[in-house]
């Protein structure tokens, strides 16, 4: 009895110590299961970490945003600036036109000159002149006259078959330096003529202009007399 009870106590003591072991096994795999999801968490943390450094970046790019290049690119498009040389290309065209007697031809004592407004002349540039009432709306030459000593001199515009008239400038203005017109209906005169003394080194300026669109061949002479 002794020895069966022993027995029954010793394999008692087995199944508890079995037991314990299971249970030992068990708080183990609790305890891994506790592990795994802390694991978890810190992959979630790792994940989140990974997102802020993301959005830090994207950060850096909204700062960067290479906007400031951007930026850069638009004050560079005011370097259209280059176009603004272009706009400086443009004014010194506007210089031109300030400034229409730079082409001028030179004339001088006893040429005469068989020209046209539509072979020598340019565009119109000058339509009105303060010493006529008439619109010069034609094509126009401008000729550039000047002499070394004091000259008396008569110039002519003749063998019109178009309404020209001849026009004399002591400076390049129409308006403020028109010093003479002669501008008659060629229906009633076929020459025209002014006449002016010439200081040395002066230049004027003879304009043969057309009447309300007039162009067409004429010829021009310059007679002096100089001391």
């Amino acid at each position: 009895m002794l020895r069966s009870a022993g027995g029954r106590k010793g394999g008692n003591v087995l199944r508890l110590h079995s037991t314990l072991g299971y249970a030992v096994l068990m708080v183990a795999a609790c305890g891994n299961d506790v592990y795994e999801p802390g694991a978890t968490g810190g992959a979630a943390g790792n994940g989140a970490g990974a997102t802020g450094g993301a959005s830090g970046t994207g950060g850096s790019v909204a700062n960067s945003g290479e906007g400031g290049a951007v930026g850069s690119a638009e004050t560079v498009g005011a370097g259209g600036d280059p176009g603004g040389s272009g706009g400086s290309v443009a004014g010194g065209g506007m210089d031109g036109a300030a400034d229409p007697c730079g082409a001028a031809l030179p004339i001088t004592c006893g040429d005469r000159l068989n020209h046209s407004t539509t072979s020598q002349g340019r565009a119109n540039v000058w339509t009105a002149y303060s010493r006529t009432a008439r619109a010069e709306s034609g094509r126009e030459t401008v000729y550039a006259f000047s002499s070394t000593t004091e000259c008396m001199v008569v110039a002519k515009l003749e063998n019109l078959a178009t309404d020209l008239d001849l026009l004399l400038l002591s400076a390049c203005d129409p308006i403020r330096s028109n010093e003479m017109v002669s501008s008659t209906p060629l229906d009633l005169q076929t020459v025209e003529t002014v006449s002016w003394t010439s200081a040395p080194g002066q230049t004027s300026y003879l304009v043969v202009d057309g009447y309300a669109g007039a162009e067409g061949s004429y010829t021009l002479s310059v007679d002096c007399a100089c001391r």
